[in-house]
């Protein structure tokens, strides 16, 4: 079951954490959380294990945790990939560095653990870890491991770039073959796909680097650092094997997790024309119209004329809070998408300039219609809201106003329409059964039920 918590252990005490952001960077994820006080964690894993828990006062400039929340690929904590993680880590302990230090090295070799142990340089003394580096690179030169020996100066330079040790160690004659090594992509894959790891998210852009980087976190069963490099290319580039992703995600997702990928997704600006379209689709089939419409309206997507009736049926039944927003670009999408189908508009405009009266006067919503005005589109909503414009100065036709006010979903602009027309014409029932009715509508029934009575009065 997938969760939004996660607890840590720190002190022999349980801190019960709310995840903010996870982050993947390299061969980590790092969740960063709160607890109550709003106190900031991070947590780390590394690969698919979770390595440590750590209370974070401040962030070292230049540190692995800098780099990575600057330069990750970054998911909400409530993204289907960060829920993902804490199911199946829903606990991380907090330990010191010494013992996290025995930790590592007791289950992975001296490279790695020295490399493991420069993630935490934000919460570490730099010294420590450059007399591990140092250690490590020697043990391995006096044993004849060479090219471990230069796999050590490679985390040394990643880790410290302006330390002359590993800067002048590097450029030594005796590595001069493993340094032409290096250079090919593809032998770095296959021979320190450590290294790799670490460069190859520098370089996504690169579409071989991608690739074997993909095929690298395939063949380690990392499904969740796959399926979130795949997202992060598939929003950045168009090419049509990244739509794997979408593959990946149903095998391995329930229904309702798949529908939070596609949502997450759909707020995405400036989405591939390829990546648009299917997502389109997987939407339109799983009837999400709030994500419909924020999709079509954040991108140009041209979507074929089969699907214009049930576009414009998400426009319809899309949140009415979803609209404001957009208010700036709507007009013109609206247009983009149903131009060649107008009689598709006319309810799809209602439902926009329902939602904009809470923020817009009559003026501002008269000046939005211009748009389709421009384009030859006249609809018959201009009549009602010139109309009311009209109304709004003639305070014998209150109870007309408040009846278009109700048209537009403003029951709280009629109240004031229909009390005034109460004052007005004391004998007339029709405003007392309105506001009845627009009270029961608000969820007043109290109020509701006052009007409603003195309307039964008017009556007998």
């Amino acid at each position: 079951m997938n969760r939004e918590t996660v607890t840590l252990m720190a002190n022999k005490k349980t801190i019960d954490l709310k995840p903010q952001q996870m982050v993947v960077y390299r061969s980590c994820k790092i969740i960063e959380a709160v607890d109550r006080n709003d106190a900031c964690y991070y947590l780390y894993m590394y690969k698919n294990k979770p390595l440590n828990g750590i209370r974070a006062k401040h962030i070292k400039l230049g540190s692995f945790l800098h780099r990575a929340l600057a330069r990750g690929i970054s998911f909400s904590g409530t993204h289907p990939l960060t829920l993902q993680v804490l199911s199946d880590h829903p606990s991380f302990r907090s330990i010191s560095f010494n013992q996290l230090y025995k930790k590592i090295a007791a289950s992975h070799s001296p490279l790695e653990t020295a490399y493991i142990l420069t993630l935490f340089d934000s919460f570490a003394a730099n010294e420590p870890i450059h007399k591990l580096l140092k250690n490590t690179y020697y043990k391995y030169r006096r044993n004849g491991q060479m090219l471990l020996a230069y796999k050590t100066l490679n985390i040394f330079a990643d880790f410290a770039p302006e330390d002359a040790f590993a800067r002048d160690m590097q450029g030594h004659l005796d590595f001069q073959r493993y340094r032409q090594r290096y250079a090919d992509v593809k032998k770095v894959a296959s021979s320190d796909p450590q290294h790799f790891e670490r460069v190859s998210f520098d370089r996504l852009t690169d579409p071989e680097t991608s690739r074997l980087l993909l095929d690298s976190l395939h063949k380690q069963n990392r499904l969740i650092d796959e399926i979130a490099v795949r997202l992060h290319l598939l929003t950045n580039r168009t090419i049509a094997e990244d739509l794997i992703v979408f593959d990946l995600i149903e095998q391995h997702f329930d229904q309702e997790q798949q529908l939070q990928f596609y949502r997450q997704l759909a707020y995405s600006p400036e989405l591939p024309a390829a990546l648009g379209t299917q997502l389109l689709e997987k939407l339109l089939e799983s009837q999400q119209p709030d994500a419909v419409v924020q999709l079509l309206t954040a991108n140009d997507i041209q979507p074929s004329d089969v699907h214009k009736q049930a576009i414009a049926d998400c426009f319809a039944k899309a949140d009415l809070s979803i609209f404001p927003p957009l208010f700036s670009r709507l007009n013109h999408r609206l247009l983009d998408l149903f131009s060649d189908q107008p009689q598709l508009l006319e309810p799809i405009v209602i439902r926009c300039i329902s939602a904009f009266f809470r923020d817009y006067d009559l003026d501002t919503l008269k000046q939005w219609l211009e748009a389709f005005q421009q384009q030859g589109i006249h609809l018959p909503i201009e009549q009602k809201l010139n109309k009311m414009q009209q109304l709004e100065e003639d305070p014998e036709q209150q109870g007309t106003l408040g009846e278009l006010y109700l048209y537009f979903h403003q029951p709280e602009k009629s109240i004031d329409c229909f009390k005034w027309e109460m004052e007005l014409k004391p004998e007339d029932p029709k405003p007392v059964h309105l506001l009845s009715k627009v009270y029961l509508t608000l969820g007043n029934k109290d109020e509701a039920a006052v009007y409603q009575q003195l309307y039964l009065q008017m009556q007998r």
